[in-house]
């Protein structure tokens, strides 16, 4: 089956999930949900995701300075949401995206950008899944839960911890060299890997000497990532406040946000639609709330994605200085 064909299809059983759930929970109840949101209101919910997305370039900006690379934060901040924007609205499964970040950042050497670019996502991945394993412990031992889901809350947990040791331990010892040898043994030769091995083993080396030269840039950058997932949970209890859910607590508001991250490991379906809304909507069940009250939120945080999505796409009109050079 062809790749077309399957984002097709992914797309329409997004759809599908979508449709579903507004017929569910019904349209006239989640319209009376998202009135109760005034203009005031959305104007605070964009500035704290404009308050997000510049912590989460600062976290970018503090590994970058890491290699001694030089930019200005404005310009590294216009890449973030040129990605944010590639990643939202195609299913490049975050790829596209952070690729994106390499080549738009105005830096002359790329390996050194593509180095920063995966050092982030990793200390994002490891902050995420350990928020995540708090919020499954919270959620095993503050509710009553059926045995297969907690098997597959802890399932989820465990997995997500093993890919982690995985992916720390090739980067320590050279990750891209290892892809290219494991696609080697299947008899996989891609022209780009052959004609590039010595860039390759350099963004190799760029990677590991981060790891082992600077502990307390990880540590530092974790810590960030550790208030921006806080400030998050802040902006979804928030919304929640504005909608007229008083009866979700901001505990209640952690564990939505960080069991909410499930949803987009289905990198197929752009913006994750429809698995955004059914994770959701499960999760406002399991807590015993409203769930016509998830799916609005649900729906608020798409139209401030696709909001600031649009700003990203602004950013790629700007003048870059020259064609970039791969991998230099």
């Amino acid at each position: 089956m062809k790749k077309q064909t399957i984002v097709r299809l992914s797309v329409l059983i997004g759809l599908l999930i979508f449709a579903f759930f507004v017929y569910k929970i019904g349209p006239v109840k989640i319209w009376e949900n998202i009135k109760q949101i005034s203009w005031q209101n959305f104007l605070i919910l964009m500035g704290l995701r404009f308050l997000y997305w510049v912590l989460r370039t600062i976290n970018w900006k503090v590994i970058f300075e890491a290699y001694e690379g030089k930019t200005s934060l404005w310009d590294m901040y216009t890449a973030r949401m040129c990605s944010h924007a590639i990643n939202q609205l195609t299913p490049s499964a975050q790829v596209g995206g952070e690729a994106a970040r390499v080549y738009l950042v105005n830096y002359p050497n790329k390996r050194v950008s593509l180095a920063s670019v995966i050092v982030d996502k990793t200390i994002e991945f490891i902050t995420v899944i350990v928020f995540i394993i708090i919020g499954v412990a919270m959620t095993i031992t503050r509710f009553t839960l059926p045995g297969k889901l907690k098997a597959i809350f802890i399932g989820a947990v465990v997995s997500a911890f093993l890919l982690l040791v995985f992916l720390l331990s090739k980067q320590k010892k050279g990750l891209f060299e290892w892809m290219v040898n494991a696609l080697a043994k299947m008899k996989i030769h891609l022209k780009f890997f052959e004609k590039n091995k010595e860039k390759i083993k350099e963004t190799d080396e760029y990677i590991s000497d981060f790891y082992q030269k600077h502990p307390g840039t990880f540590v530092k950058a974790f810590l960030l990532y550790s208030l921006l997932i806080m400030l998050w949970v802040t902006e979804i209890h928030v919304t929640l406040v504005f909608i007229g859910a008083i009866n979700i607590s901001f505990l209640d508001s952690f564990l939505i946000t960080v069991l909410g991250t499930l949803a987009f490991i289905f990198p197929l379906i752009p913006g994750s639609l429809g698995i955004y809304e059914a994770t959701y909507v499960g999760l406002f069940a399991l807590l015993g709330k409203g769930t016509s009250i998830g799916f609005t939120l649900v729906l608020i945080r798409r139209i401030l994605a696709l909001i600031w999505a649009g700003i990203g796409l602004l950013g790629m009109l700007k003048p870059f200085p020259g064609k970039p050079r791969r991998l230099e």
